[in-house]
C-alpha cells in the first residue's frame, strides 16, 4: 500500500476536531509529534477559522455548558479540571481558550482540557474613602508577541452616588506568567457582571462615557499589543442617543448593538478600522424579536442567510436576514439563564511540555480525574 505524502496527511488531519486528533496521537510517534507541533496547532486553528468549522457555544452563568454550533441540539454540562468556588460566567473566548471567572480566574481550553490558574493579583491602590470597588476582566491575544493576555481593571465608585472616581489596571501575560501594573483606564467601564470588552483584531472594545463627558457614548479600544487606548468611530448616520449601546463580535467582525423600547439595530464593521465599512446588519422591532433588555449576535448560519441571537440571556433565536422571520431554537438541556460565547476548537497550549504531561496523566481516581471530562 503506498504511503501518503506528508503534506496530504497534514491537510487531512488539520480538518478534524480536537477529540479525534487526541486519539490519533496514540497511533504513532510521528502523529504525536505532528499534532503537538506549534505549526500544526496554528494550521488547525486557521483551517477552522477560515471554514467556520469545529465551532461551539460555551455557556456560562449557572455552571458551564457546551453546545455544538452546527447541530444546536443538546447542551452538555462541562467542568474544568480545577477547583472552583462559583461561576460568574466566562470572559470572551479567543482561539479556543476561555477565561473562566472562578476564584481565582483560570484560562481553560475545554477541547484539549489544558488549563492555567492565574497567579494571585493583589491591588496596589487602597480603596478611597466612601467608595466601593468593582473588578472586571478582559481577555485576548497579542499576535505581535504571540502571547495571551488578561486585563484586570478595579474601578472605584462613590458608595452613595455611584460616581466613577478612579481605576487601577493590571495585565497578565501567559508567556511571563505574571501580572504587572499598567496605565490606568481613563474612562469608566459599563457596570457588567465581572467581564467586559469584546476581543476583535487584537484589541478589547467597549462602549464608554468619559466621567466628564455628557455627550454620546463612544467605542473605545485597548490594544493588547501596544497596551494603549484608541477610539473606534461609530457608524455614520447611526442614532444611538436614547439607545442602550454595546459592542459584540460575530465571526471576527466588530458589532454595535443598539436597543431601546422600540427595537434593536445591529451594525457590523466589515473591514476593521475602516469607518465606511460599517453596515446595518439588521433592524427589528421589539415585538417581533420578543426581547426585554438584551440582544447579542453570536454567529451566522452555514449559508450566511441567518443570524443566531441570544435574547435576554434566556433564548436562542435564528433571525432570517432575507425574510426577517424569527425562529426559536430548541436546545435540550439549555439552562434557564446563560451567557454565551462562540468558541472554536483548538490545540492551543497553555503550559510547557512538563506541565501538559502532568495534566494529561492526572491522578487516576483522584479529584482531578473525575473532572477530566471529554467534550461530547
Amino acid at each position: 500500500m503506498p504511503i501518503l505524502p506528508f503534506e496530504l496527511i497534514e491537510d487531512i488531519l488539520c480538518r478534524l476536531p480536537v477529540k479525534s486528533l487526541k486519539r490519533f496521537r496514540a497511533v504513532a510517534k510521528s502523529c504525536c509529534f505532528l499534532i503537538d507541533s506549534k505549526n500544526f496547532t496554528k494550521l488547525h486553528l486557521q483551517q477552522s477559522l477560515v471554514t467556520n468549522s469545529n465551532r461551539h457555544l460555551i455557556l456560562g452563568g449557572h455552571g458551564l455548558y457546551n453546545v455544538d454550533l452546527d447541530l444546536l441540539d443538546n447542551a452538555h454540562v462541562i467542568k474544568p479540571p480545577f477547583y472552583y468556588k462559583s461561576f460568574d460566567g466566562i470572559c470572551n473566548s479567543c482561539n479556543g481558550i476561555v477565561l473562566v471567572m472562578s476564584e481565582p480566574p483560570g484560562l481553560w481550553n475545554p477541547f484539549s482540557r489544558e488549563y492555567k490558574i492565574l497567579p494571585n493579583c493583589s491591588g496596589q491602590r487602597p480603596t478611597p474613602l466612601e467608595s466601593y470597588s468593582k473588578t472586571v476582566h478582559g481577555f485576548g491575544y497579542d499576535s505581535r508577541n504571540d502571547d495571551y493576555k488578561v486585563v484586570r481593571v478595579v474601578e472605584f465608585r462613590h458608595i452613595l452616588s455611584n460616581i466613577w472616581l478612579s481605576s487601577e489596571t493590571m495585565i497578565y501575560s501567559l508567556k511571563a506568567n505574571s501580572w504587572r501594573r499598567i496605565e490606568d483606564f481613563p474612562y469608566r467601564l459599563p457596570l457588567l457582571r465581572g467581564n467586559w470588552g469584546v476581543h476583535v483584531n487584537g484589541s478589547l472594545h467597549t462602549v464608554v462615557e468619559k466621567p466628564d463627558d455628557m455627550g454620546a457614548p463612544r467605542i473605545m479600544a485597548f490594544s493588547l499589543q501596544t497596551e494603549k487606548h484608541y477610539e473606534v468611530m461609530i457608524p455614520r448616520g447611526s442614532q444611538i442617543r436614547g439607545y442602550d449601546v454595546s459592542t459584540h463580535m460575530i465571526e471576527g467582525c466588530l458589532c454595535l448593538v443598539c436597543t431601546n423600547r422600540s427595537g434593536v439595530v445591529i451594525w457590523i464593521m466589515k473591514e476593521y478600522g475602516v469607518e465606511e465599512s460599517w453596515i446595518m446588519l439588521l433592524s427589528v422591532s421589539r415585538s417581533t424579536l420578543e426581547y426585554n433588555h438584551f440582544v447579542k449576535p453570536l454567529a451566522y448560519s452555514r449559508d450566511g442567510d441567518k443570524v443566531l441571537l441570544n435574547c435576554d440571556e434566556k433564548r436562542l433565536v435564528w433571525y432570517d436576514l432575507r425574510t426577517e422571520a424569527v425562529h426559536n431554537v430548541s436546545v435540550d438541556g439549555l439552562p434557564f439563564v446563560f451567557c454565551a460565547e462562540v468558541c472554536v476548537e483548538s490545540l492551543v497550549s497553555l503550559n510547557g511540555r512538563d506541565e501538559v504531561k502532568k495534566q494529561r496523566q492526572g491522578k487516576k481516581g483522584g479529584k482531578t480525574a473525575k473532572f477530566d471530562q471529554v467534550i461530547r
